[in-house]
């Protein structure tokens, strides 16, 4: 990126915390622009981290937003048109998700209604057959043996 604007590269300095963590600070000139006849470099930390590599990576990542917050302009890489296609495709994914849930809740609901009155609706047969049974009208027997 630095050399797509025409600027120096960048330095990285890393620096051991307790417990084996690691941060990375990248240094680079963010602009041409001469301040008392010396190019001014930006410092810019990253997290600390357990690996190098993820140290390394976020502070890299945080001196691109860095940049583009400079220069107002999204940085691009090669696999740029690749990620946004993955955040389009996840954003997708979410709004299904979302519209699954709802249907899924929607189902549940009427499943549990449905439930509820055949539940109501096998009671009321019961009653009415003790009834009748009770009555001496059960014209039931031997309809279904067991």
């Amino acid at each position: 990126m630095l050399k797509a604007l025409k600027l120096p590269p960048a330095t990285y300095q890393h620096k051991i915390y307790p417990g084996g963590k690691n941060r990375v600070t990248v240094t680079f000139i963010s602009t041409l622009e001469l301040l008392d006849d010396s190019l001014v470099p930006s410092s810019i930390p990253g997290a600390i981290l357990d690996s190098y590599e993820d140290a390394e990576d976020s502070a890299a990542m945080e001196a691109i937003r860095y940049m583009e917050n400079a220069y107002g302009k999204e940085m691009r890489g090669y696999h740029y048109t690749h990620v946004k296609r993955l955040e389009n495709q996840v954003t997708h994914l979410v709004k299904w998700l979302t519209s699954s849930n709802e249907t899924i809740k929607k189902l549940r609901k009427t499943c549990y209604y449905a439930v509820r009155y055949m539940n109501s609706y096998s009671a009321q047969i019961e009653n009415t057959t003790a009834a009748r049974h009770l009555k001496g009208q059960d014209n039931t027997k031997g309809v279904m043996k067991t």
